[in-house]
């Protein structure tokens, strides 16, 4: 989110005239860069008016970098609170207090701390004549021409930095959160499935042994069911530890438990010009500019203007004489040190304009491949449905054959066992669907 697109009203015509100020003033030092009394005039300005208004600018900053999608998901409240146990997040909103601290400084009236020096000269250790000098110096420094209004503009941008970058990092908190997420819903289902097998299993074997006390089964096939009722103890085993593993890993990073149930929400408004990444490097493009700005603008050192108070005695036999004057100090431009410092600012410019398009591509491409995973699992759930089906009437017509004497009981035991694996994999491809449709949004940059 751009600073321009946020500010309404006379304080965007000063930031945007200050941006026109920095850029007249590198074009004019650029035509002639050996003169060192290049300036372009900046009027004068009400900052405090400007100041008052701008803990209002960062809240707007605040609100508009997190802000939510209209809807609520199950998710939400775990996503927050994996927000607030993530540390970079924390660490980077506390900034906000270095930037108004800058903006603060951008609106000072004078650029630094006044001065004073003190000055006592005497013979007594020489000629010894009465000469005694006492003399009494205060000044302060005076900002450059452009260096205001150009450290505004690159607090200003620092601040959108941040907000961008913590826009980021919640985004990478939201992929670790619906991974973590993801991961206990699969293995809930695969859990619950096991469960009824052995239910299943448990059912032919408790039937079986009942068969076998009144003489009708045999006490093979009644170990065999035993067997089969244990082998599904053992993978309900398997399974719930499984489960009990994800579920630690969603609450560490949470310190919640994992909702229910959770569905992604389509959001068609989203693009990838609006994807976190995306606008973290065009923000730093601008924060380059503004520190571009500021270089050209601050291309000597500060002048200074001081006063002072001399009282002299040259003999003890005169009266003492007293002066008062004024001193001005006016630094000259340098390009030897200048240079360095704005081919340096330059670069930079250029390396954030090129991050800017790599993010782009990646951002398109992650959303493009997204796009594909979804496609491939629904084609892989769509077939999985269709041999899920088929085993189903396998397991059917086994049970009816085995009634009827016509097959064994490892026939059934094995057909169930593959009905079984069926529904494993086609839970593991209905979860995929659903995981698809979250990397969606989160190659688009959308939260939960």
């Amino acid at each position: 989110m751009s600073v321009d697109n946020l500010i309404r009203g006379p304080y965007r015509h000063r930031l945007l005239n200050y941006r026109r100020t920095a850029a007249a003033i590198r074009f004019a030092n650029r035509k002639c860069p050996s003169s060192s009394l290049v300036f372009m005039q900046i009027r004068a300005r009400n900052w405090t008016h400007d100041m008052q208004i701008f803990p209002l600018l960062l809240a707007l900053f605040v609100f508009t970098a997190q802000s939510r999608p209209a809807h609520a998901s199950e998710l939400t409240g775990a996503f927050e609170a994996a927000c607030e146990r993530t540390p970079d997040i924390p660490a980077l909103a506390a900034r906000r207090a270095e930037i108004r601290a800058k903006a603060d400084a951008a609106d000072a009236l004078l650029p630094g701390g006044p001065w004073t020096t003190l000055v006592h000269r005497t013979d007594a250790l020489t000629n010894d004549r009465g000469t005694r000098e006492y003399e009494a110096e205060f000044g302060v420094p005076i900002w450059l021409r452009g260096e205001r209004g150009a450290a505004l503009a690159a607090a200003l941008t620092e601040g959108e930095r941040i907000e961008a970058e913590i826009a980021a990092k919640r985004l990478e908190v939201a992929k670790r959160v619906r991974d973590a997420y993801w991961m206990v819903a699969e293995a809930r289902e695969k859990l619950a499935i096991a469960e009824r097998r052995r239910a299943t299993a448990g059912a032919l074997a408790k039937s079986l042994r009942d068969q076998s006390q009144s003489g009708q089964a045999q006490l093979v096939d009644t170990k065999v069911a035993d067997a089969d009722a244990r082998d599904a103890d053992a993978a309900i085993a398997g399974l719930r530890s499984e489960l009990n593993q994800a579920k630690i890993a969603f609450e560490v990073m949470t310190g919640l438990a994992a909702p229910a149930a959770f569905r992604e929400h389509d959001s068609r408004s989203a693009t990838p010009s609006n994807h976190p990444r995306v606008v973290l490097r065009a923000v730093a493009i601008q924060k380059a500019q503004a520190d571009e700005s500021l270089v050209w603008a601050v291309d000597r050192e500060r002048p200074e203007f001081s006063a002072f108070v001399n009282n002299n005695t040259d003999t003890s036999a005169e009266p003492n004489v007293t002066s008062l004057g004024v001193r001005l100090k006016i630094p000259f431009a340098y390009d030897a040190v200048n240079q360095p410092k704005r081919a340096a600012a330059a670069a930079d410019v250029v390396a954030a304009s090129e991050e800017l398009a790599l993010a782009e591509r990646e951002v398109g491409g992650d959303a493009a491949q997204a796009r594909v995973r979804l496609d491939g699992a629904r084609q892989q759930l769509k077939a999985l449905d269709g041999r899920h089906d088929d085993l189903s009437s396998v397991v059917q017509l086994t049970e009816a054959a085995q009634r009827a004497g016509q097959s064994e009981l490892n026939d059934l035991i094995r057909a169930r066992l593959q009905l079984f694996e069926a529904d494993l994999s086609r839970v593991t491809a209905r979860v995929a669907v659903q995981r698809a449709r979250s990397d969606i949004n989160q190659a688009l940059g959308i939260e939960p």
